[in-house]
């Protein structure tokens, strides 16, 4: 029970009470062999109770002829929570403390296949008695307490799960940097100095897994595209779960074998295993020289651990040859503002509406923040009904030509994830890039599996040595690789990163703290 446990201690051992279950009549004796083994573990004292048959084997506190069940309390210096819950079969409750209540690990049902494991969820998800904030003070004030629990997260709940908080979000889970925050602090990014910028809507649930080992998986959504698993923060193909808005369904970056197993329906996958590698040509080129050994020596990993094909190709070359567009325009140009204005519009739509329901029920306009503002107004200046229609054409010819043209025959895409540098949260974006930053004008590498509708995994393959703008020392980065495949293939993407990590002799997960390996 010590080793299995991290709130479990000797001290609870003083006294042991064994539990009698209300339809057994006879009360069991303990005869002098056993006392002798509970005097050898410490036991000053033990009882025999007829207790309730819903009450689990574990550590308990005894005050005032009442039983409690013993939680840790674990501080949360990264920031990444907005605040711990209890979790009872009535909903959740917020302690009253700062700090993060976990529960024991013997408590839950062994048989259940996610027994015991603690999660965390990214604060846009409802949790039943519980507000969900957002980011934004005014939106918790308008919506109150949520009525019921996100069915995906009572799914994980069903499934054996422990929620343990609620982590922190950029707001309405919009593009941000971590200067653009003001209702709330933007969490510190664990990896290297401590202040790199997270990046990403799901911040708070990356630097959670990415910083406390006592976080077991976190889930975050895909609404900010997957910026936070891809910069600096590297939370390891052992931990990282989101729900997936774009795609479908959850994606796992961890703990696969029991994810794929209890969340994803087999039947509805494909039983084709992945037939080729490919990698858009020129795609490490921008990299820094570093970066680029890192990624390509995973490929080359990739193609001799699994025996499968790799191939180099012209993806514009395949895009003019298809006849889905005009020849002298290249996929990168025809997309350029289509992932912008799909995501800008309909942002708009639902947050603006919010804006003018709090203006009619409070008499006033809520704080909203600059950057979600300014989002805002590129909708109302330069966005029109009849560009958001052809934004979302275009993604359907862009669909049509990736899955004929690109991922047909069982492909599987190899790509950089993150940016080229290391980023600083102190640090300001050019005017003329924040948009293309921000908000998504410009084509981006995660636009192959969101545009195409298609499943894919970021994996940490390594880390680099950088030198800190703060301490002057050397840290590390993590580097971190993209795969994306066919669409329903989802289970197959993660026996392939798996095959390739375990045979190339990679870890499986990564460690907490300032460095991922």
């Amino acid at each position: 029970m010590l080793s299995a446990d991290d709130v479990f201690g000797p001290f609870f051992l003083e006294t042991v009470l064994f539990g009698v279950f209300g339809k057994i009549q006879q009360s069991p004796t303990i005869f002098e062999d056993g006392v002798k083994v509970l005097g050898s573990l410490g036991v000053k004292d033990h009882s025999i109770l007829r207790v309730d048959d819903s009450i689990p084997s574990g550590p308990y506190f005894l005050q005032s002829g009442s039983i409690y069940q013993a939680m840790r309390l674990y501080p949360d210096p990264y920031g990444a929570f907005m605040y711990g819950v209890m979790q009872s079969e009535d909903g959740f409750a917020r302690p009253h403390t700062e700090l993060i209540p976990v529960p024991s690990r013997l408590y839950t049902n062994s048989s259940l296949p996610l027994s015991s494991k603690r999660i965390a969820v990214k604060d846009i998800i409802d949790l039943r008695n519980l507000p969900t904030s957002a980011s934004s003070k005014a939106y918790a004030q308008y919506h109150g307490s949520s009525k019921s629990t996100a069915e995906a997260i009572q799914h994980l709940i069903s499934l054996g799960a422990v929620i343990i908080g609620k982590t922190k979000t950029t707001q309405f889970a919009n593009g941000e940097t971590a200067r653009d925050w003001i209702d709330f602090q933007c969490p510190f990014n664990p990896r290297a100095d401590g202040y790199l910028d997270p990046a990403g809507s799901s911040t708070g649930s990356a630097v959670a897994v990415a910083g406390y080992d006592w976080v077991d998986f976190a889930v975050g959504t895909d609404s900010n595209i997957r910026s936070l698993w891809e910069y600096h923060l590297a939370c390891g193909f052992a931990r990282c779960v989101w729900i997936e808005t774009d795609v479908g369904g959850i994606r796992v970056g961890g703990g696969h074998a029991i994810f794929e197993e209890v969340w994803y329906d087999k039947k509805g996958q494909r039983r084709q295993k992945p037939s080729r590698i490919i990698v858009p040509s020129g795609v490490l080129d921008s990299l820094p020289s570093d970066k680029q050994s890192v990624m390509a020596k995973f490929i080359e990993d990739a193609k001799i651990s699994t025996g499968i094909p790799l191939a180099e190709i012209d993806i514009n070359e395949l895009w003019k040859s298809s006849g889905l567009a005009p020849r002298d325009i290249s996929y990168t140009e025809y997309l350029h503002s289509t992932v912008a204005h799909i995501q800008i519009h309909e942002s708009y739509i639902n947050e603006n509406t919010f804006y003018n329901k709090y203006k009619q029920k409070f008499g006033r306009y809520p704080y909203i923040n600059p950057m979600v503002m300014h989002k805002w107004e590129i909708q109302r200046q330069n966005i029109s009904m009849g560009d958001y229609q052809e934004a979302l054409q275009r993604m359907a010819v862009f669909k049509g030509f990736l899955r004929s043209h690109v991922f047909n025959g069982g492909a599987v895409m190899m790509l950089p994830a993150g940016s080229g540098e290391a980023t600083y949260r102190d640090e300001l974006i050019a005017p003329e890039s924040i948009d293309v930053y921000l908000q998504s004008f410009g084509f981006d590498n995660t636009f192959y599996s969101i545009l195409g509708g298609l499943p894919s995994v970021v994996v940490p393959v390594g880390q680099r040595p950088i030198t800190s703008k703060v301490t002057k020392e050397t840290v590390w980065e993590p580097i971190s690789m993209m795969i994306v495949g066919q669409a329903g293939t989802e289970a197959q993407i993660i026996d392939f990163v798996r095959k390739v990590l375990t045979k190339s002799g990679r870890p499986m997960g990564v460690l907490v703290g300032e460095k991922a390996f």
